[in-house]
Order: C-alpha cells, then sequence, then structure tokens
C-alpha cells in the first residue's frame, strides 16, 4: 500500500490548507514508467497546446507517477473536469497567453468549484514518462464556490500538460495547482493539488506557426 496526499482548499478558511491522506494497492500501468525527476528543467518553448477531459482520483504508483484508475462512481463525484488553450506569445518568450476553465466536482473539496484562469507565462517541461515536450503554465484566476457562490482571487499553475499520443485517455496526463499568491515551481505553497492520467478527452501538442513562430 502507498500514501498518497491531497491539499485541497478548505471551506471558508482560504488561507488554510488540509492534508488528507489516502490509502490504495499500487499498480503498474501497462507502458513503462520513469521514475519522477527531483526537478523538472524549464526551458522556451515554442509550441501551444489545446485539451479538455477529465481526471478521477488518481492511484499513487512507483516513483510517484500517476496511475490511470478509470471513472469513478457517480455518486463520489471525486474527479475533475476542464478544457483549455495555451501559448508563449512567440517562440523562444517565457510569457504566455490563453484561457483555462477547470472544476472541481467533489463537494468535499472547497464546496467544489469553477476556477476560470488567465495564462500569462509558458514554458517547456519534459514528460516523466517519455521525455516528450509538455507544456507548463500558470497565471491569475478567479474561483467560485459551488454550494455558496463565493468567489476567491487565486493563482493557478498547470505544472504540466503532457500529449502522450493517441488516444489520451490513458496516456496523456495533467496537473493543476491552485496557490493563494504565485506558485512555487514545484507547488510546494499549493492549497490545490490534482494530477493524473485522463480518464476522458485528450490533450494535443501543436508547433507554432505563422507570425508567433
Amino acid at each position: 500500500m502507498m500514501q498518497r496526499k491531497h491539499l485541497i482548499l478548505v471551506p471558508g478558511l482560504l488561507a488554510a490548507a488540509v492534508v488528507a491522506v489516502a490509502c490504495r494497492d499500487s499498480a503498474t500501468p501497462a507502458r513503462s514508467v520513469a521514475p519522477r525527476p527531483e526537478f523538472w528543467a524549464v526551458s522556451a518553448a515554442c509550441f501551444r497546446m489545446t485539451g479538455g477531459g477529465r481526471i478521477d482520483k488518481p492511484g499513487a504508483n512507483m516513483g510517484g507517477a500517476e496511475s490511470p484508475t478509470g471513472k469513478n462512481t457517480p455518486g463520489s463525484r471525486d474527479f475533475a473536469t476542464f478544457g483549455f488553450q495555451a501559448r508563449p506569445t512567440a517562440c523562444n518568450s517565457t510569457s504566455g497567453s490563453g484561457h483555462i476553465t477547470w472544476v472541481e466536482h467533489s463537494t468535499a473539496i472547497f464546496g467544489g468549484f469553477v476556477l476560470h484562469g488567465d495564462v500569462d507565462t509558458f514554458v517547456e517541461v519534459a514528460s516523466e514518462y517519455s521525455g516528450k515536450p509538455c507544456g507548463r503554465f500558470s497565471g491569475p484566476a478567479r474561483a467560485k464556490r459551488r454550494d455558496t457562490g463565493e468567489m476567491v482571487s487565486v493563482f493557478f499553475e498547470v505544472h504540466h500538460a503532457c500529449d502522450e499520443g493517441e488516444p489520451g485517455v490513458g496516456h496523456d496526463h495533467i496537473r493543476m495547482l491552485i496557490c493563494l499568491t504565485t506558485c512555487d515551481p514545484e507547488g510546494g505553497n499549493a492549497v490545490y493539488d490534482r494530477a493524473g492520467l485522463l480518464t476522458g478527452g485528450n490533450l494535443q501538442y501543436h508547433r507554432l506557426t505563422g507570425r508567433g513562430a
């Protein structure tokens, strides 16, 4: 058995974080998994990312990599759905543009919430699985609780969004961080942290072309 930690937003106490620890059997994905790097090398990007889909409660795995679990039962609502488009403003620039919508469906996490964020940074990191280029992007956001309608200003970071090929389900992976101030590079100050392989949808890598290249 291996432990997994969720950092979650606390209803009514937006400056605090609660650690909820879950335990499940470790599992080995069908494809080989490289150990999670201790740090992620960052460089300027010359591509853009688009995507949308769903990730469910992930399972801890050897090396810390996310493992596919299939969709959770409708009653648990322990999943998130999302859609985004993000890009650098030009090749070799770390400034970015774009937008993300992220919906947390579990009412146990901040009452469930809908986040809308604007991308102002975009860089390249390498996939922990394959070494392929992945997008990391961040910026300011507004989150609205689904149970009370309360709005709060936060910061988000998509720590990595990786297109690992087709189909996206069970291959592509994403990690979303939400912070009360600008997120630390590896999310040490995150109050929300959800990551996993897609259980629905797809992520797409696109080379920059035209005036953006």
